[in-house]
């Protein structure tokens, strides 16, 4: 890389054109007259991504360089854009070049005119970051050009008491021809390493009590992901390097900034009174003061600077109305203390929950903040930012992600929360009166959402209202059966106190019969509730244990009524470790068939080696429904399972209707912006 001349120059607040760092060593690397075919991927190749940390400073210095050769004009597309997202509050950039590498030709572009942007990536969840991008359009390049970048970023939270950690991944889905990474840190700073899945080996010097350590690949090869896989689950090789030296650490480092800032504002203190004076119990304070916190302070995330891991003050947050988890779990944990109760932030990993044990210790580990509450001897795991939870403090729905940091004094290790328990999570009847051919098929939906379904289902109505949300059923069933027609749409009942909420909807079908190539006529129930619960696994043998989702039984149960008489019958069942399905078909009068299908999953994860067990299940969802044949107006029928036709849109319908619930598993940067 040619440095280009002498001289600073700002282009944006906090960002600037400048020299590269004295610390910084630059080799060249290989420029192939050809790209290696295996490392080709949308029209580029990487050559080389190369990053280097220096600690030696008054800041952390991060150096980034990348070389991409174009082999195709939808490469140069990509290519040609530089672009650096910052938080200016924290951090400030210095961009050492930006080149186009032409043959023997050397194209620097590093003095062109920068555009700077506010990109606010979260804002349809509600997080403001502040983070602003400097962008650059590389004019001209074409195929065959090796397009080059480099710059430095500065800077790291306060918050995180000048603590440095960092991941590195060294294999990716299309390889990279060559990967550097450097780390030069004082002896006097202490900084651990951790390799997962056989990363490269590294090698280290040391002159003038500066230790420089280096890791170094070529021409690795792309890594296979295996799909349907843990979020958490590790599979492809990194390092991992923190300067924490153990949870203990961590957790001091953030109780502080949980602690009381002063009084509370008469308003909650006033809302405290008037739990108290309501709820007898502990259990009905603490749901009490957590569906306040809910309802009362509207989610926004204010994550600037060090809004990202920082709560605001008592009244900042009142004054406002809005808050993010840490202010929302900040207030809660206050209100809960005022009312007796034992109540803790907790940090935790919403995507990564279940391996942080296994990290190295990092404050940057942690993406959300909710309540660790101890009522009557049992610890409830409470998420401030949910929809109002309106049941019992026993039966609403806790989060579930694997490992906490609980923020109080004396913390010195992680501690597990409780797996998702297994409940009936949905119970679907289904009726469906068939006649003769040419009337139209009443069949009607009963719903029963119990726990975090029927929390979910409240959340949506709240949100669109029953006329939205009942509409969108609809449009699901005519998707199917255009000429259906709305009988009844209602929500029957909502249970509170067992936390279960019933919904039925029923239609007329004109048309509902259709006539096959042999002249019979064919009618198939449509299941809502089950189907789309599980995606299709890919063949072969697998390494990583399979993915499930949520815990819980989903049932549904199809009496069919019809004017002639049916035949057929049968009694599967299909048993795995932690995943079962069960579907049996029973003949109870000449004209009255019951269908009934239960899946249950015992576990988030199923065995590797189970894996056929996952396959057969999904193929019998796939084929789970009752086919009635009709050979001619008025004839005898038959019934069996048989492929639906219509899969694709019941697929479609059953995710933006009654699709099960996985884990909201989404890291968000490293920042705690909840959501």
């Amino acid at each position: 890389m040619d440095q280009p001349s002498d001289g600073r120059r700002e282009i944006a607040p906090g960002a600037a054109i400048a020299p590269v760092p004295a610390w910084v060593e630059l080799e060249p690397y290989p420029i192939p007259a050809t790209a290696n075919p295996h490392f080709i991927v949308g029209g580029a190749s990487v050559l080389l991504d190369e990053s280097q940390i220096d600690l030696c400073g008054s800041e952390r210095a991060w150096f980034y360089r990348r070389a991409e050769m174009v082999t195709a004009s939808t490469g140069a597309e990509r290519v040609a854009h530089f672009s650096v997202t910052y938080d200016p509050r924290y951090e400030h950039i210095e961009v050492h070049a930006i080149q186009v590498r032409r043959g023997a030709q050397l194209i620097d572009h590093t003095g062109a005119a920068f555009e700077t942007m506010r990109r606010e990536q979260n804002m349809d969840r509600l997080i403001v970051d502040g983070r602003q991008s400097i962008v650059l359009a590389i004019p001209d390049v074409r195929e065959g050009d090796v397009v080059e970048t480099a710059y430095t970023r500065y800077g790291i939270r306060k918050s995180l008491g000048g603590r440095h950690s960092a991941w590195i991944g060294f294999e990716w889905a299309t390889g990279i021809v060559e990967v550097r990474f450097r780390q030069r840190y004082p002896k006097s700073r202490a900084l651990n390493e951790r390799g997962y899945n056989d990363p490269p080996a590294a090698t280290q010097t040391e002159k003038d009590d500066v230790i420089d350590r280096r890791v170094r690949t070529f021409e690795r090869p792309g890594f296979r992901y295996e799909p349907l896989t843990a979020p958490w689950q590790l599979q492809s090789a990194s390092i991992q390097w923190s300067e924490w030296r153990d949870w203990a650490e961590v957790a001091a480092n953030f109780e502080p900034l949980y602690r009381e800032d002063g009084p509370l504002p008469k308003e909650i203190e006033d809302e405290i009174k008037a739990i108290e004076a309501a709820e007898p119990t502990a259990a009905g304070k603490a749901a009490a003061a957590l569906r306040f916190v809910q309802s009362a302070i509207r989610y926004y995330a204010i994550s600037m600077g060090e809004g990202g891991f920082t709560p605001r003050r008592y009244e900042q947050i009142c004054e406002t109305r809005y808050g993010d988890c840490k202010d929302k779990s900040k207030l809660f944990v206050a209100m809960a203390r005022r009312l007796g109760l034992d109540a803790h932030p907790a940090l935790v990993n919403t995507r990564d929950g279940y391996m942080i044990d296994a990290a190295l210790p990092t404050g940057e580990i942690f993406d959300h903040c909710i309540v660790r509450l101890a009522v009557d001897g049992k610890v409830y795991w409470l998420d401030p930012t949910n929809s109002p939870q309106r049941s019992p403090l026993n039966t609403i729905g806790q989060a579930h992600l694997g490992w906490a940091l609980v923020l109080k004094p004396g913390v010195n290790a992680l501690e597990r929360m409780a797996d998702p328990p297994v409940e009936q999570l949905v119970d679907t009847l289904e009726t469906v009166h068939l006649g003769k051919i040419a009337d139209p098929v009443r069949y009607e939906w009963q719903h029963k959402f119990r726990g975090v379904r029927a929390e979910g289902m409240r959340a949506r109505l709240a949100r669109d209202g029953a006329v939205g949300v009942f509409k969108s059923f609809g449009e699901d069933i005519q998707r199917v059966w255009p000429k259906a027609r709305v009988v009844t749409q209602e929500v029957v009942s909502d249970n509170l106190d067992t936390n279960t909420l019933t919904i039925r909807e029923a239609y007329e079908i004109e048309d509902a019969w259709t006539r096959t190539d042999d002249g019979t006529y064919k009618f198939g129930t449509r299941d809502f509730t089950i189907r789309g619960t599980l995606a299709p696994l890919d063949p072969g043998d697998r390494k990583h244990a399979i993915f499930l989702g949520h815990p819980g039984r989903v049932s549904r149960r199809v009496d069919v009524r019809s004017s002639t008489t049916q035949s057929g019958g049968w009694d599967h069942r299909i048993e795995g470790s932690t995943l079962g399905f069960r579907d049996e078909m029973r003949v109870v009068s000449p004209q009255y068939l019951v269908l009934e299908q239960t899946l249950e999953i015992r576990s988030m994860l199923l065995p590797a080696s189970e894996s056929h067990v996952y396959r057969k299940v999904f193929e019998r969802m796939e084929g789970n429904e009752l086919v009635l044949t009709e050979h001619a107006p008025g004839g005898k029928a038959s019934s069996k399972t048989a492929m639906n036709p219509f899969v694709f849109w019941l697929v479609v319908a059953a995710c933006l209707s009654f699709g099960f619930m996985l884990l909201q598993m989404a890291a968000t940067g490293g920042a705690l912006q909840g959501g």
